[in-house]
């Protein structure tokens, strides 16, 4: 029969017998202790961990009790916890989990960094855990600055933010301590080539020997090991070894769990025959790395002679298949290297891939002057022609707005589809609909406005009041109990809210996350976690495309494709409005002209505001001027009743080729491998930077179990 927390709490709470003080503590906990020692010793020396505490505690949720079973079992130290997630005497040999002989001692290595090229990113967190015989023996594990921003996509996947490594050590303050502690074992990591990779970009750039250790590769023995898998990441490798998948993406839990996981595929390897560690790690070589031929790759579908007339420029690319249709569009800061990259693409791993590849007969180019350019015609490309195999940015129609009702009575706060002439408040649109439907949903929760559909313009809108005015979600309107004064003050509070401008919401779902995470109440906080992430995101949106609009009115002038020409951009509030390509042998007057004709067409037609058809661009470029606001292109409009064309068009003429160079544009944190045509919603459109607030609690929410330990006594 299964016990409460309450009822072993009663049974810590008894009284004991007479202890000395120093040990009085660990009498508490003698009987836990006792019964996990009998229940292990009566099962060959090993038991895995949650049938641990099945035994100990009776039924009830795994994860309730292991943070209360693993501090009395670490205390008391007559068992330990092996990689393989078992509790063990020291010592003892068990045969339904042997592998750990196979690999010996290993570390574990992984690490956290700003994007996936060593020689041009950085690490950001770094882990490495010695196992010996299958048990920890030791830990290495920090945060690393790394002497640069964290990409948005970085830190929504990890929670590590620029705050989180302000103060962190660098590298080359760790790198003695790093190397000493890797020694010559054996690394391990789940496609470890990578982790080892940045580790010897890093040990490069300080002239440091590199990296010679033996490797073993998760992902290679899960390849070998487990055909089944498909796409054999970390999360599912862990699952059909019958571990738990990882909840935080940070480098201690990936090589901790790497680890576990290479255990319990050693003795899948045992019982298929391979009995030696030499074995072992031929085994976890890549399959790529045991066959150089073409078989497996994109080069065995595609025709080389598609390369043939695409130069090592920036641009766009675009795939059509045999119907000459449009089936996917690109960008690359070098067109020739990216397409290239389609030829070396694993086939069998991704079905949209394989299906993109064999259906591309053709491949036409847009050589733009810059990345900017291209990834904002990318953009526009994707949304004119919907290709297949596009699918961020081509449902742009169906990006939501959160709307309140400024032109009802009583307003209230819901999505929709449009931006109307209507008298409300529309913020956003908003690509991410999950998102944005979350936030309305937590304002509806926490602020008391009404929901109910009434037009409070007839008397059938008043009475029969609706169960929200019984659970105090409403202030009641419908039965004349609210206050018009003190429900408006509620909806400008929401207002000020999704401007950015007020945090009240903010605190109380974190003064909520904290409560439940002191309680161990790990499922509510981790729901108020990512409620905190959803309302992040769609605030700091929201303020983006406030802050745009207000400030961003200018000409932006880029490098052209064409020599001895530019690009000039009329960017108005916010969104590009015109684009023209002018001669560095124009004359000023012309130029001048030119731009007075974009400017009085504006005039007779209104800025319009940011919509569906404007928000992607929008935000490349938006985010782009955020971080390059000083660069030389970018040349405010001093006067907007009556800008001074032609001192404007002297000085876009004054601009050298040297002072357009456009930085490296890590807008969507661009990467220039082969796009993940599976993932490319994953990403979400949100603002130059996070919101920032000044209060007692992080926006940049940690994981769930860093919150716990901080909440622990």
């Amino acid at each position: 029969m299964g016990r409460t927390r309450a009822q072993v709490d009663s049974q810590l709470d008894a009284p004991l017998p007479s202890t000395s003080d120093e040990n009085a503590g660990d009498s508490r906990y003698a009987f836990l202790t006792q019964r996990a020692l009998e229940f292990i010793r009566s099962q060959s020396g090993a038991v895995e961990e949650d049938r641990l505490i099945a035994h100990v505690f009776g039924s009830g949720s795994p994860t309730l009790w292991q943070s209360l079973l693993r501090q009395v079992l670490n205390a008391d130290g007559s068992l330990v916890l092996r990689a393989d997630g078992c509790w063990a005497i020291p010592g003892t040999q068990t045969d339904h989990l042997n592998g750990d002989d196979l690999l010996g001692e290993f570390v574990a290595v992984d690490v956290e960094t700003t994007g996936l090229r060593p020689l041009q990113q950085r690490i950001i967190e770094i882990a490495a855990v010695r196992y010996r015989q299958g048990i920890e023996i030791a830990r290495f594990e920090s945060l690393l600055q790394p002497e640069r921003r964290i990409p948005a996509f970085i830190t929504k996947l990890t929670g590590i933010s620029d705050d989180m490594v302000a103060e962190a050590p660098r590298f080359v303050d760790l790198a003695d301590a790093v190397v000493e502690f890797i020694g010559d074992a054996p690394i391990l990591g789940h496609n470890v080539g990578f982790d080892v990779g940045f580790l010897n970009g890093e040990l490069k750039r300080l002239g440091r020997p590199q990296l010679i250790n033996n490797r073993i590769d998760v992902m290679g023995l899960a390849m070998r090991l487990l055909p089944e898998l498909r796409r054999p990441s970390l999360d599912k490798v862990a699952l059909a070894v019958g571990l738990n998948p990882r909840h935080v993406h940070r480098a201690g839990v990936d090589a901790e769990l790497a680890a576990q996981s290479a255990l319990r595929l050693a003795a899948k390897a045992r019982a298929a025959g391979h009995s030696s560690a030499e074995r072992i790690r031929a085994l976890s070589m890549p399959p790529e790395r045991r066959a150089k031929d073409d078989v497996g790759r994109g080069r065995a579908v595609l025709d080389r002679s598609l390369l043939a007339d695409i130069p090592k420029k920036p641009g766009v690319y675009i795939m059509r298949d045999a119907f000459d249709k449009i089936i996917y569009v690109g960008k690359a800061k070098n067109l020739r290297d990216r397409v290239s990259s389609y030829y070396s693409q694993p086939l069998g791993y991704r079905r949209k891939m394989d299906g993109l590849l064999e259906s591309l007969v053709q491949i036409d180019v847009e050589v733009t002057g810059c990345e900017l350019e291209a990834l904002l015609l990318e953009s526009q490309l994707i949304r004119r022609y919907q290709p297949r195999y596009n699918t961020a940015m081509r449902s742009h129609e169906e990006y939501p707005f959160i709307r309140v009702d400024l032109g009802n009575p009583w307003p209230r706060v819901t999505l929709a589809k449009s931006r109307k002439e209507d008298g409300a408040r529309y913020f956003g649109p908003f690509k991410n609909k999950n998102a944005a439907r979350s936030a309305v949903d937590l304002i509806n929760s926490h602020f008391p406005l009404r929901t109910c559909p009434r037009s409070f313009k007839t008397a059938r809108s008043f009475g029969a009041p609706c169960i929200q005015l019984d659970l105090g979600r409403c202030l009641g309107p419908c039965v004349g109990r609210a206050d018009r004064d003190a429900y408006m003050l509620i909806v400008r509070q929401v207002i000020r809210f999704l401007e950015g401008e007020d945090d009240v919401l903010y605190q109380e779902i974190w003064r909520g996350l904290e409560d439940a995470a002191a309680r161990l109440d790990f499922e509510r906080a981790r729901r108020l976690r990512n409620d905190l992430r959803q309302l992040q995101q769609v605030v700091s949106t929201q303020r983006s495309l406030r802050e745009a609009t207000e400030r961003h009115t200018l000409l932006l002038v880029l490098p052209s494709a064409i020599a001895d020409h530019v690009e000039v951009m009329l960017v108005v509030r916010g969104r590009p409005w015109a684009q023209l390509r002018v001669a560095r042998s124009d004359a000023i007057e012309h130029v001048a002209g030119r731009l007075d004709q974009s400017w009085t067409r504006l005039e007779a037609t209104g800025a319009l505001p940011i919509d569906h058809d404007s928000v992607d661009e929008a935000h490349i470029l938006n985010r782009w001027l955020a971080r390059n606001w000083n660069h030389p292109a970018v040349v405010p409009l001093t006067s907007l009743e009556s800008p001074d064309w032609s001192a404007l068009a002297r000085q876009v003429l004054s601009l050298t080729d040297a002072a357009l160079t456009c930085p490296t544009v890590d807008v969507e944190e661009e990467s220039e491998s082969v796009p993940d045509l599976a993932n490319e919603d994953s990403a979400p459109l949100g603002s130059a930077s996070p919101v920032t607030i000044e209060h007692a609690y992080p926006l940049a929410v940690p994981p769930i179990g860093e919150i716990v330990a901080d909440a622990s006594p």
